[in-house]
């Protein structure tokens, strides 16, 4: 029998299927291509996953041209699964670091050039303000390090408190540098919030495509890594990330929106 929240739930579901697909054709026809530099990139993954699934194709283009490009994860990824009975925080966070160095491995990025923070998931948003700092200059140091020319980081806002959290932090330490590279935003749980993106889409002066062409299956081997996420994890029954989320990814175009800095007030 058929519930009156079950038609509602269908109903806001529907709904929001309808508003990605808008988003979708909007980016598509309101968005400029997107050159690749031929420079050292950054991209900045508030959680693992963020990366393969926003930028896969991006990064499978970049290490298949030979162009550098590093990884830093900001949380260890342990609160995917809150109380699951089978992975405490601990084990849960070792699984998903095999996972990340597994997918980044399908899209052509070296060992060398992965970097862990390991700051604990879920706490972002609530930390003390001396851990703020201590993070923020190790971000800072991490990138006086590479010197990147460009640097991929979550759309502000996200949907998601930890992706706010970590684009905060980056724009603090990316205030430390004696050099600044062009910054990109990219969506992730902004697709699951379409009003999200579409404010960001009338918001961007900058808007570009990527079309993925021979790399998508590169990026669709990479999501795949991601069992612990795009797969219910025994004995739950549903998986972590919305089945419908993940096929946004599994299309063949990216989009970022280039990040301008406020103007300064007179």
């Amino acid at each position: 029998m058929t519930t009156r929240s079950d038609k509602r739930r269908r109903m806001k579901e529907f709904l929001r299927q309808i508003a990605i697909e808008l988003c979708g054709g909007l980016l598509q026809v309101g968005s400029k291509p997107f050159l690749l530099a031929e420079a050292p990139a950054v991209v900045i993954a508030p959680h693992q996953d963020d990366e393969t699934l926003a930028c896969g194709g991006l990064i499978a283009r970049k290490r298949n041209e030979g162009l550098p490009i590093h990884v830093i994860f900001i949380t260890d990824g342990s609160a995917s699964h809150p109380g699951h009975p089978r992975f405490a925080p601990p084990a849960l966070a070792a699984l998903r670091r095999q996972e990340a160095m597994s997918a980044l491995a399908c899209l052509g990025v070296e060992r060398s050039a992965v970097r862990f923070l390991d700051e604990p998931d879920g706490t972002l948003n609530a930390i003390t303000a001396g851990h703020r700092e201590a993070l923020i200059g190790r971000l800072a140091l991490e990138l006086r390090q590479i010197g990147p020319a460009e640097l991929f980081l979550p759309c502000n806002p996200d949907g998601s408190s930890e992706h706010d959290a970590t684009f905060g932090f980056v724009m603090e330490a990316l205030a430390r540098l004696p050099r600044q590279p062009v910054v990109w935003q990219y969506p992730v749980w902004s697709w699951w919030n379409p009003v999200l993106l579409l404010r960001r889409w009338l918001a961007s002066k900058d808007c570009h495509r990527l079309p993925l062409e021979d790399y998508r299956q590169h990026k669709q081997q990479a999501i795949r890594c991601y069992q612990t996420q795009i797969a219910p994890l025994a004995p739950d029954a549903n998986p972590a990330l919305p089945a419908k989320l993940v096929e946004i990814f599994l299309a063949d175009t990216e989009f970022f929106f280039r990040y301008e800095p406020p103007t300064p007030s007179p």
